[in-house]
C-alpha cells in the first residue's frame, strides 16, 4: 500500500511501460517539484535499464505486479497495450496506488465500469491520460469560448490529416495498433481518435447522436472517415473528417497525424491550426470577430507541452485531493462515443452514445 491520504508531501510514481510514448508521458513527472520517478517497469529488460538511467529512478522491475507490491510507490502511470489496461488498473487499485492510464482506457464498456468501481472502492485517484485537453492552444480556445469571444457556439469541425515522416516507432508497436483484439478498435478512429472525441466533447458538451462513415486503407487503417454528431445542448453540431495521404510528407517531431479545429459561433470563429505535427506553418490559434483577425503566436504549441501539463495535473490532483482530468467517468463517456461511431458505420444508422453498453 502507498502512504495514507494526507501524508503525501512528494508523490513517488512508478512507470509501467517504457516504450516510445513514455518519452512524452514522463515530461511532467520529471520536473514537477513534488514528484519523484521512483521506479520503472517493462518486460524488455534492456529498455528498463535505459529508462532507469535516463529518468534517474531508484528501482527497476520487469513484472508490474512486483512494482505494485512496492510500499514506497504512491501512484502509477500505465503505458501498456490497451488490452492490459483493465487488469493493470484493477490490480493497481487493489494495491492502493493512484492510477493514471494512457487513453483509450480499455476495450469495452463493462471493463470501464469495473475499472471505475475498483478505483472508487479502493479510494484512489483514477485519471485517463488524454493529453489533447491540455494542449495550450486548445486551452486558450476553450478560454475564449467561455469568455463569449465568438458568441454562442454553433459547431465544431475537426480535420485530421495523416501523412508520412515523424519519429521512429518500433514495428511491433505499429502491429498491435492494427490488431483489434489488442487495440480495441482501429489505429485512427479509435486509438488516435480518442483525442479527437475528447476535444469534441470538452469544447461543446455531451454527444446526443452519431452518424459515421468509415472506410479502410490497406484493409487495416480506418481512413478515410467522416463522422458527424449532434450535441445534447441546443442545435450544436460536430464533424470529424479523417484522411490518410500516404504520399504526403508531414513535418513534425512526433507522429504524422495533424489536426485543424474550427469552431463556429454566432459572432465569430476560432481556428486551432495544428497539434501533433506541423502541417500548417501559421499561428497555432486564430480568432475572427468583428471583422478582424487576432493571431495568437506566443503560445506554447509543442505537442510535448500537452503531455507535460497532463502529467502535472495527475500529481496535483493527488496532492490537492481532487479529481484528475480526465476522470474514469469521462473515459467511459468517450468509450460510449467510440462504440456509437462503430455501430453507426457498421450498421449504417444514427446511434446514441447513451445506448451503448458494449
Amino acid at each position: 500500500m502507498g502512504r495514507p491520504e494526507g501524508s503525501v508531501d512528494k508523490v513517488r510514481i512508478g512507470i509501467i511501460g517504457c516504450g516510445r510514448i513514455a518519452d512524452l508521458n514522463i515530461l511532467g513527472y520529471l520536473d514537477h517539484p513534488r514528484c519523484e520517478v521512483h521506479a520503472v517497469c517493462d518486460v524488455n529488460e534492456d529498455l528498463v535499464k535505459m529508462r532507469l538511467g535516463q529518468w534517474k529512478a531508484k528501482k527497476a522491475y520487469t513484472d508490474y505486479q512486483k512494482l505494485l507490491a512496492d510500499p514506497d510507490i504512491d501512484a502509477v502511470e500505465i503505458l501498456a497495450p490497451h488490452r492490459l489496461h483493465h487488469p493493470m488498473v484493477k490490480a493497481a487499485a487493489q494495491a492502493g496506488k493512484h492510477v493514471s492510464v494512457q487513453k483509450p482506457m480499455c476495450l469495452s464498456i463493462p471493463e470501464a465500469e469495473e475499472m471505475i468501481a475498483a478505483t472508487r472502492a479502493a479510494g484512489v485517484k483514477f485519471k485517463v491520460f488524454e493529453n489533447f485537453v491540455f494542449y495550450p492552444p486548445y486551452r486558450k480556445a476553450k478560454e475564449l469560448l467561455e469568455q463569449g469571444a465568438i458568441g454562442e457556439p454553433l459547431s465544431i469541425n475537426i480535420k485530421l490529416g495523416t501523412g508520412v515522416g515523424g519519429w521512429w516507432v518500433p514495428l511491433k508497436t505499429w502491429l498491435w495498433r492494427v490488431n483489434w483484439e489488442e487495440c480495441g478498435g482501429g489505429p485512427s478512429i479509435y486509438d488516435d481518435g480518442f483525442h479527437k472525441m475528447s476535444i469534441a466533447r470538452w469544447f461543446l458538451g455531451e454527444i446526443e447522436s452519431v452518424k459515421a462513415w468509415v472506410d479502410f486503407m490497406f484493409g487495416v487503417i480506418d481512413e478515410p472517415a467522416l463522422i458527424t454528431w449532434r450535441y445534447q445542448e441546443s442545435n450544436r453540431l460536430g464533424v470529424w473528417e479523417a484522411n490518410m495521404s500516404p504520399g504526403m510528407l508531414v513535418h513534425g517531431a512526433y507522429y504524422t497525424p495533424d489536426e485543424r479545429v474550427e469552431i463556429a459561433g454566432t459572432e465569430g470563429w476560432i481556428w486551432v491550426t495544428r497539434c501533433t505535427a506541423r502541417l500548417m506553418r501559421i499561428p497555432p490559434l486564430i480568432l475572427y470577430r468583428g471583422g478582424e483577425h487576432q493571431a495568437f503566436d506566443d503560445l506554447r504549441d509543442d505537442w510535448g507541452d500537452s503531455f507535460h501539463d497532463c502529467g502535472w495535473d495527475f500529481i496535483d490532483a493527488i496532492l490537492q485531493d481532487r479529481a484528475p482530468f480526465l476522470t474514469g467517468e469521462d473515459g467511459k463517456a468517450l468509450m460510449q462515443f467510440w462504440k456509437a461511431i462503430y455501430h453507426s458505420y457498421s450498421e449504417g444508422k444514427e446511434v446514441r452514445p447513451r445506448d451503448m453498453k458494449d
